[in-house]
């Protein structure tokens, strides 16, 4: 999705998965692109579940609220502290009967004006 700074990408995202673990905030939130490949579980009675595959191999988490801080924690890890917006993307893999079989991408919100002390 593409938008500007705190338009509403993420809440839009969340809509479509059904789940509600991404990170908020005021200002620039989404300070790497966020690919979310959803599977569609069958079964209403399935628990819904994610992976970093490419960050924290085999961890499954099922408790969304830890999925936000493992975004934020990973997010800090690779762009620091200080705001900074990279394009290297987090892979996160979301399994529920909630969402469809999809593929999106979170992308960081469109800035006019540099941040200051910002990377």
């Amino acid at each position: 999705m593409l938008g500007s700074q705190s338009a509403g990408k993420s809440s839009v995202l969340e809509s479509i998965v059904g789940l509600d673990f991404l990170p908020r905030g005021t200002g620039v939130v989404t300070r790497r692109p966020l690919e979310l490949r959803l599977t569609h579980l069958q079964g209403n009675n399935q628990q819904p579940w994610a992976q970093f595959p490419e960050e924290a191999r085999g961890q499954k988490f099922t408790d969304f609220t830890e999925v936000r801080r493992q975004i934020e924690l990973l997010t800090d890890k690779v762009c620091g502290a200080n705001r900074g917006i990279i394009d290297k993307p987090l892979v996160l893999q979301v399994f529920s009967p909630t969402c469809p079989d999809l593929t999106l991408v979170d992308l960081p919100g469109i800035t006019r004006i540099a941040l200051k002390d910002s990377d």
